[in-house]
């Protein structure tokens, strides 16, 4: 049986990739390291496991000889890297740089897909492009940024068959509730619920906001393709004030009577906005444009899941 390793696969693109893969007949090890109970199946395991410890990240590849090693990993939230620059670093570079290097003294032929991120793109009015301008303007974003180039470097100097994902903002029902799009649908359903009212910060930030689902399908479509660089989005912009607005229309509610904003939930030099071409890299991988879940659609994904499990509010 074919296998291959999500490191730090616990979040939401982790689980995604896990279901999907299973279903193809690939056994998944998911690594975290957490305390977290470990679990074996015939096709899934969880696997404690020290990213810092380059013997334990050998002696996994070894055992499990994967096919692919996804690099999920890391301290992965802007806000909170300024309180935790060490772990933020350490967890998206340090991790990353272990694992490409056992790989590359071992030979191992295994694919690693590095998560980055698009919070690494300097402030431009263009769509971004992999080689567009880059700037770190967060603890998050420099980490992610060295781990970019040094992924990029292993692929170039050591022939390693290596991939950036540059990730932009991907959202689904597995999403921390403390994240942006999230907190969105739940000021609406407490709104809806009990009239309360919730403070945001910049309401005129502007993102491709994506379905965690769609961003995985089309991530898959890349395993057999030429190691590379690619951005993952669907090219569909939306303000943060959009969004809000999609939330209380579906309570039939005006957002003004329950939306706060201060200068507290803003982050300082965050970019105004950020817009992809996407499509480039499918035309160039020829792989087919897919149907994306966005804006009011992906909006009431998230609220009626929420109404659902009320658990998750």
């Amino acid at each position: 049986m074919k296998t291959i390793i999500i490191a730090g696969g616990t979040g939401q693109i982790g689980q995604i990739l896990k279901d999907f893969f299973i279903k193809k007949g690939i056994k998944v090890i998911i690594t975290t390291r957490f305390k977290r109970k470990e679990l074996k199946t015939k096709n899934y395991e969880i696997k404690k496991i020290n990213i810092y410890d380059a013997d334990k990240i050998e002696s996994l590849l070894k055992k499990y000889n994967p096919i692919s090693v996804f690099y999920l990993a890391g301290q992965s939230s802007p806000i909170n890297s300024f309180k935790k620059k060490g772990e933020t670093f350490k967890s998206n570079f340090i991790g990353c740089k272990n694992f490409l290097e056992v790989i590359r003294k071992n030979n191992f032929q295994i694919k690693f897909f590095n998560s980055s991120s698009s919070e690494i793109f300097a402030k431009t009015k263009k769509k971004l492009l992999v080689n567009s301008k880059k700037k770190s303007n967060s603890p998050y974003s420099y980490s992610k940024l060295r781990s970019f180039y040094l992924t990029k470097n292993y692929r170039e100097k050591y022939r390693l068959k290596t991939y950036n994902i540059i990730f932009f903002n991907t959202e689904s029902i597995f999403r921390n509730k403390n994240y942006l799009i999230p907190k969105i649908c739940n000021a609406a359903i407490q709104a809806n619920k009990i009239n309360k009212k919730t403070t945001f910060g910049n309401l005129n930030i502007i993102r491709e906001w994506n379905w965690a689902h769609d961003q995985c399908k089309t991530l898959v479509r890349f395993i057999n393709k030429e190691p590379q660089d690619f951005i993952l989005s669907n090219g569909k912009k939306y303000s943060v004030l959009d969004m809000i607005k999609f939330a209380f229309d579906y309570f039939k509610l005006d957002y003004k009577n329950y939306i706060k904003v201060s200068s507290k939930f803003i982050r300082k030099n965050e970019v105004l906005e950020k817009k992809s071409n996407y499509f480039y890299y499918l035309k160039k991988n020829n792989i087919k444009r897919p149907k994306f879940v966005h804006g009011r659609a992906l909006i009431q994904k998230m609220i009626k899941y929420y109404l659902k499990n009320s658990n998750n509010l």
